[in-house]
């Protein structure tokens, strides 16, 4: 499944340039930015999940953070044993 997220990660990038290019002129540039930023979200939240934690909400991760200046493996990753294979 880890190399499926990729590739539906790296077709929908393609996808969305195959219809900003073909709506272009109409295209409201509203909703092209909304739709950059939930892409730009769901990359993060997948590396985030799956790969580094990107989110520190309490004092202890911050510390740890800041003490050691580099991101800790998620949860996820620790928990499946995921170390790059």
């Amino acid at each position: 499944m880890k190399k499926l997220n990729i590739i539906l990660i790296i077709i929908s990038i393609f996808a969305f340039a195959f219809d900003f290019f073909i709506w272009y002129p109409s295209l409201p540039l509203v909703s092209l930015g909304i739709a950059g930023f939930i892409y730009i979200f769901a990359v993060l939240e997948y590396i985030n999940y799956f790969h580094l934690q990107l989110s520190y909400d309490n004092l202890s991760d911050v510390k740890y953070l800041l003490r050691t200046k580099r991101l800790k493996k998620s949860c996820l990753s620790r928990d499946f044993g995921r170390d790059g294979k």
